[in-house]
């Protein structure tokens, strides 16, 4: 990405640490309201008319900027205007669909004169294509469909993203020749399967493919050179070059039942090596669809791709929208799919940004709310992120109301969507009024109490700096740490995902998200605590990039039970102990359930309630442990104990000052919120708020979202002009808090600036 505008109908810029979209020279507001129903054919509420009247709604609230979308289902049953068999790719009659993309353009021309155009579109493959290639679609050796994913290429299908990438190339022309394409800001590009292959997304692992057969074969040629060194890897003396195959799930699945979660490096080494090939097809797959859109549009706005959801690990899928298993034994839908250590991809050049939609997990008033994407990766690279915001609300149009989370009241609406806004406000992201199934803010009480207030707020976001605060806690996510598990998901879900829904949004101090190779790069921020969820694989270089960045100036920071559990040769207990200063002891062939009960005079146990336990009941191993006696004799202080099984009775929680840094470690996740902020208290943290509200911040803006009426106040680590961000009252000069009464639910947002910004 360049910030050299000059040449740019729209730029992505960085100002004053904000990116902004910056259209024909003038920043714009970051307010859009993405409305791609009309081309979803089943849906009732999908007709034109009420499309338009949609978008009527949302002009009327102060939003110019709207989504356009290539309508695939056309009047004779195609499921792809552009793009209609083997080699054929059209430019498609304005008539032969409903509501094309064409017909989009100008009745949004028509409603707002103003408007910018955001053109989305994904990979249909027209079902003529998957007739003639057979060999090239994703296949699972048990023939196992989901009828909500249409057929999709394998990712090792060479013919499949060359032709993809055709379509792209084409149907991108098609829309810079168009007269409203001086209105367009943004394209963006939305794989199904959100950057996972569907069939991964559905719950398979293993694409067995003809075409994928031959890549397997290849890479596997490739990495052993000699059968006499695959047979030693794979433990197999019978494999050979011309007989292997890929893998099915009923092969690893018989093949878990001897392992244990971080099973050794000489184990499942057949389904490793899978994974490793199916990364390098992800990224060769993702650098063509980058590559063959930078080629065309020449950087003229700026390209974002739905993928790269790296905290997500542990995302079980089927379970969370269809409530079917395996529930913990789920697969890990990243190794499989290829979505693994992804730094190097996010810093392509012609990536501008990632779209996708906000974490399903918990949406509920009173939740943090958090983007699938890796934003703060991104912003630390000159890029955004923009979140879906597809909250949905009473408005029973589509009929989702009832959907979990769903804001249910006027007030709902009103606290959720501004605490969504504020999420972009101190994280320097951006969002997009986005519809799924149903159609979320066609009711005028949504529109004047959720999207107007907002509209407000983003159409000031151009003009507030963004400053990054230190008084934060940075969750660093490993995304090659499963390639060091089993391949199922329990541990990740819940180290990752619920950690971070249980425990960072509520602790009352501001979380940010990163890559453990975000470390690496010279500007990443410094913050005062660091939590690292699934640091299992230590050697010297990471030991040495954590003495540089992490473990130094005082800092604290928290690990979870198998850190360092993997030298990436061996599974032993070395690395742990180097890592925390305190003995461990590594108990093979044992998988527990992990709780902790707080107990003893240490500060952080007396501020919490007695008996305090914490964890979930799932069982993993090999179990890492501190060596008997080994937590005194380091001078590290015990603050609870580990349950976990009848012969281990040892502590399952301690910290430890190690002058130059300190360093906390649990041997059960998820922490609750108390906890964490008591650690972070002690570690020297700032706490911006006491209760277990959600609490947002930078240093220019910061936001409280509660579920809970009553007095609150938010501390904060200087004195500061505080300007109320909705009411636009200046409420001091110089406050070290912010007192409040707060309703239920409630969220109110500031700015800390000597003047009102815009």
């Amino acid at each position: 990405m360049s910030n050299d505008s000059s040449q740019k109908r729209c730029a992505l810029e960085i100002r004053q640490g904000r990116p902004v979209f910056v259209f024909n020279g003038q920043p714009i507001s970051q307010a859009i309201a993405s409305d791609p129903v009309v081309w979803i054919k089943p849906l009732a509420h999908s007709k034109p008319e009420m499309w338009i009247e949609r978008c009527r709604l949302f002009r009327e609230s102060g939003v110019h900027n709207y989504s356009i979308n290539p309508v695939h289902w056309t009047t004779d049953g195609r499921n792809n205007r552009f793009w209609v068999g083997e080699g054929q790719y059209i430019t498609p009659d304005p008539n032969d669909a409903e509501y094309g993309i064409e017909k989009q353009a100008a009745a949004l021309l028509e409603i707002d004169p103003d408007a910018r155009l955001w053109v989305r579109f994904g990979d249909t493959v027209p079902p003529a294509w998957v007739a003639a290639n057979p060999d090239e679609i994703q296949r699972n050796y048990s023939g196992e469909e989901r009828p909500w994913f249409s057929p999709q290429p394998s990712l090792a299908s060479e013919k499949g993203l060359a032709d993809l990438c055709t379509f792209v190339q084409h149907f991108l022309r098609f829309c810079e020749a168009q007269p409203w394409a001086e209105r367009l800001f943004l394209y963006s590009y939305c794989p199904g399967g959100e950057g996972i292959p569907n069939l991964n997304v559905s719950g398979m692992v293993f694409d067995t493919c003809p075409a994928m057969q031959r890549a397997y074969r290849d890479y596997l040629m490739r990495a052993y050179g000699e059968e006499a060194s695959l047979r030693q890897a794979w433990g197999d003396p019978e494999v050979s070059f011309e007989t292997l195959r890929v893998p099915t799930d009923a092969e690893w699945r018989a093949d878990l039942a001897q392992v244990e979660h971080w099973p050794r490096p000489d184990q499942l080494t057949r389904y490793r090596d899978y994974f490793h090939l199916m990364r390098g097809l992800f990224l060769r797959w993702y650098r063509g669809i980058i590559g063959a859109t930078q080629e065309t549009i020449q950087g003229v706005v700026p390209f974002g791709i739905d993928m790269c959801k790296q905290h997500m690990l542990g995302w079980q899928h089927n379970l969370f929208f269809s409530g079917i298993g395996p529930v913990a034994e789920f697969l890990d839908v990243f190794s499989a799919g290829g979505s693994i250590d992804v730094g190097e991809l996010l810093d392509d050049p012609g990536l501008d940004l990632l779209w996708t939609p906000a974490d399903y997990t918990a949406r509920s008033v009173g939740y943090g709310w958090e983007a699938e994407g890796m934003n703060d990766s991104m912003l630390l690279r000159g890029k955004t992120l923009i979140i879906e915001n597809d909250s949905r609300t009473f408005s029973p149009t589509g009929g989702e109301h009832t959907t979990q989370g769903a804001f249910d009241t006027v007030e709902e609406v009103r606290a959720g969507l501004l605490r969504n806004a504020a999420w972009c406000l101190t994280r320097a992201g951006m969002d997009e009024w986005g519809l799924g199934g149903g159609s979320y803010f066609d009711n005028p009480l949504v529109q004047e109490h959720g999207i107007v207030p907002c509209t407000r707020l983003l159409d000031l976001a151009p003009s507030i700096p963004h400053r990054e605060t230190e008084h934060a806690i940075a969750m660093i996510v490993d995304d090659t740490a499963p390639w060091l598990e089993d391949g199922t998901s329990g541990y990740e879900n819940l180290a990752c995902i619920w950690q971070r829904v249980l425990g960072l949004s509520h602790c009352g101090i501001p979380y940010r998200i990163y890559l453990l190779s975000d470390l690496e790069k010279e500007n990443m921020p410094a913050y005062g605590a660091y939590y690292f969820p699934n640091l299992f694989e230590m050697n010297e270089q990471r030991l040495e990039l954590l003495q540089r960045q992490v473990l130094a100036d005082g800092r604290l920071a928290i690990f979870g039970p198998a850190t360092g559990i993997s030298s990436g040769k061996e599974l032993s207990a070395e690395w742990a102990t180097r890592l925390l200063g305190v003995e461990m002891e590594m108990v093979p062939d044992k998988q527990a359930l992990r709780r902790v009960i707080l107990q003893g005079p240490h500060p952080i146990a007396q501020a919490l309630p007695a008996s305090l336990t914490y964890g979930e009941g799932l069982g993993y191993g090999p179990i890492l442990i501190p060596a008997k006696g080994a937590v005194e004799s380091a001078g590290a202080q015990r603050l609870g104990w580990a349950t976990g099984y009848w012969q281990v009775n040892r502590p399952g929680l301690f910290v430890n000052n190690r002058g130059t840094h300190k360093v906390a470690w649990t041997s059960a996740l998820p922490m609750p919120a108390g906890l964490l902020r008591e650690l972070a208290r002690w570690g020297g943290c700032h706490v911006w708020c006491e209760e277990d509200d959600v609490v947002y911040a930078s240093d220019t803006v910061a936001a409280i979202h509660t579920v809970k009426a009553g007095p609150r106040r938010l501390a904060l680590p200087t004195a500061r002009p505080v300007w109320d961000l909705l009411s636009g009252e200046k409420l001091g000069e110089s406050l070290s808090a912010i007192d409040l009464e707060l309703a239920t639910p409630e969220t109110r947002v500031f700015y800390f600036g000597e003047e009102w910004p815009g």
